[in-house]
């Protein structure tokens, strides 16, 4: 058993290059080779909310991971909503309309209940509760879709949620995790993401973000990040930026803010009665719109117009990289 402790996710992601560098060796995987280390992996993010990875060799595209949390939180499982921001996702689509794993869909609507809604609404009547769990291992379909060769069964499959000292814990169970793309990328915005909704739901602060990697491994790939890792990193938040929360209001639901998400993907404006998605979502959409259809100065000036200082930072950063 591995333990990688860090302050947020560009700690967690410099350390997890030198793990597996040092301590990382060969074995075959379903998707050919791949380095990996002895034994499960668990990541301690002690500010989760501190997301957005910062790498230059990395590249991490801010708008895709931001907008497919919010397309998680929104309870969604088209493919064409989220491939507008990583055109890619469409590779892992059975039928090419619906992603059969997507963690979001399982979280609101696939086992007929709203397990995010659930959650909160048993810690707020029960805060020592040690049963406050998410499922995104379906019985009933996963084992069919293995058998069957699905290209998306998920990766990520139990949420465990336990007040601990005032504040908000959450552990996530991942059972094959690439620590690029997927754990120090996207699961580190998306999860903290629904940690925070979950958070703001009980009314309580967040806590750490405990990540239980059972298979941790790095593919050939990105072996390049892993040879040329160094001790010195970037962290914007070592400076003192930091982040706008979901709700701003006691009068702004959780829930209904993940509800409101979905207008973001739909053409609609509903999403805009809520702060952050007037303040940060509508300028992220924006951003990524104008620069899709090339207009890159207009892509930056709305990217500038984000109120999530983090995010506005990280955005402006992956757009400068691609003007230069």
């Amino acid at each position: 058993m591995r333990t990688i402790k860090a302050a947020n996710v560009n700690h967690a992601y410099n350390a997890a290059l030198w793990l597996i560098k040092v301590a990382g060796y060969k074995e075959t995987s379903r998707n050919g080779e791949v380095t990996t280390v002895d034994g499960p992996v668990i990541t301690m993010y002690e500010r989760p909310w501190q997301r957005m990875l910062f790498d230059t060799a990395r590249d991490a595209n801010p708008f895709f991971h931001v907008m497919e949390a919010m397309w998680m939180l929104a309870g969604r499982n088209d493919v064409a909503a989220v491939s507008k921001y990583a055109s890619n996702m469409t590779t892992f689509s059975d039928d090419g309309k619906t992603l059969n794993g997507a963690y979001g869909h399982r979280w609101r609507e696939q086992f007929d209940t709203d397990q995010i809604d659930w959650v909160i609404d048993h810690l707020k009547s029960d805060n020592g509760s040690r049963r406050a769990v998410i499922a995104m291992w379906d019985p009933a379909n996963d084992p069919w879709a293995v058998t069957d060769g699905s290209k998306d069964v998920p990766c990520n499959t139990t949420i465990y949620f336990r007040v601990t000292d005032g504040k908000l814990t959450m552990t996530v169970s991942c059972r094959s995790n690439d620590i690029v793309w997927g754990c120090y990328g996207a699961n580190a915005v998306h999860m903290s993401y629904l940690h925070e909704l979950v958070a703001l739901g009980v009314g309580i602060p967040m806590g750490p973000y405990y990540q239980i990697s059972n298979n941790w491994h790095i593919y050939p790939r990105h072996y390049p990040l892993m040879e040329s890792v160094s001790s010195e990193f970037s962290d914007p938040y070592a400076w003192g930026i930091e982040h706008s929360p979901l709700i701003h209001t006691a009068g702004e639901s959780p829930i209904l803010f993940a509800d409101s998400l979905n207008s973001l993907f739909d053409g609609g404006d509903d999403y805009k009665a809520y702060t952050y998605g007037r303040d940060v979502l509508q300028y992220v959409k924006n951003a990524w719109e104008a620069y899709k259809v090339g207009a890159t100065d207009t892509a930056q000036y709305e990217a500038a117009r984000i109120e999530d200082p983090a995010i506005r930072e990280a955005c402006l950063l992956w757009l400068q990289r691609r003007v230069k």
